[in-house]
């Protein structure tokens, strides 16, 4: 897992606390490109955000039942991202 993939799962844990609600795909792909807008270090072809999503379900990290939400083991490997919690807005 790589840094973009923690902010997947950030961006999941984060829509989940705001709006009590599961994450549909094109909100979590918006908010996704929102995040690395600026981002210098990753081209489009890198940032291959259906693949990424694909693999955190495949990994056990997501689950997808009417949107996507964090599974346990999700919010476990959420706790070792690459950033500080203060960090994160």
């Amino acid at each position: 897992m790589d840094k973009y993939d923690f902010m997947v799962l950030d961006i999941v844990h984060t829509y989940k606390q705001e709006q009590q609600a599961h994450i549909r795909l094109a909100v979590l792909e918006r908010n996704f490109w929102k995040r690395i807008e600026a981002d210098t270090d990753l081209s489009v072809g890198q940032a291959r955000i259906g693949e990424r999503i694909t693999n955190l379900y495949l990994d056990g990290m997501v689950q997808n039942k009417n949107g996507y939400a964090l599974t346990k083991k999700g919010r476990e490997q959420l706790a070792f991202a690459p950033w500080k919690k203060e960090e994160v807005a």
